[in-house]
């Protein structure tokens, strides 16, 4: 499997399947701000409130190939194991991305436990060993990568911007892009101060 970060604002994305499962699938797409259909003739409670908020689509049907021909993201979780494997075996000849929960081989997608920090964001993947395993990684990482790291990774894309922005040297960049991911400017915000007035002083914005 080839990890990639994919930027699904305006693509379709579609589930087929209203149960647990789907449900679960739903709640981490609504994390990235994504607004799911979901193909199925009947949904889980919670589900239907989401839709009545307007944050899912239900269309109330068994799943078949013009629910997805549209679609980005796949993802297949209905209790209809041929279904799902039917759907795959199409989606898949078709080019899309497919998540198969119960069958990772029938899909060409994974989704990952992920830790979000703001800016941050760490995926941990067992290439469908152990989904389990990857939840208990990402839950120690956790504890090492705290709250901290948010303030921490806007004060990276500040300084980033500003060094692509007003240093035109290639070598001056890369001095002051390694300095600024100094383990120190983690812990002590002053520092990060002190390192933008440097920068700021150095560098006068055009």
């Amino acid at each position: 499997m080839f990890p990639i970060m994919i930027d699904l604002r305006g693509q379709k994305v579609v589930i087929a399947g209203g149960g647990p499962v789907a449900l679960h699938k739903i709640e981490n797409l609504l994390r990235f701000g994504i607004k799911p259909h979901v193909v199925s003739p009947e949904c889980h409670p919670s589900i239907e409130r989401l839709a009545a908020a307007e944050k899912v689509v239900i269309h109330r049907k068994k799943v078949e190939w013009c629910d997805l021909e549209n679609a980005f993201l796949i993802m297949l979780v209905t209790d209809d194991r041929e279904a799902n494997a039917r759907m795959a075996e199409l989606a898949v000849q078709h080019g899309k991305l497919v998540v198969h929960a119960e069958h990772n081989d029938l899909g060409n997608a994974q989704i990952p436990a992920v830790l979000i920090r703001g800016r941050l964001m760490i995926s941990v993947s067992t290439g469908g060993a152990s989904p389990t395993l990857s939840t208990q990684i990402r839950n120690r990482l956790e504890d090492e990568f705290d709250e901290r790291y948010e303030d921490y990774l806007d004060f990276l894309f500040e300084a980033r911007q500003y060094i692509k922005n007003n240093i035109d040297a290639r070598p001056e960049r890369r001095m002051w892009l390694k300095k600024a991911a100094e383990s120190r400017y983690l812990d002590h915000p002053e520092e990060r101060e002190q390192y933008m007035a440097d920068l700021l002083s150095r560098y006068p914005g055009l």
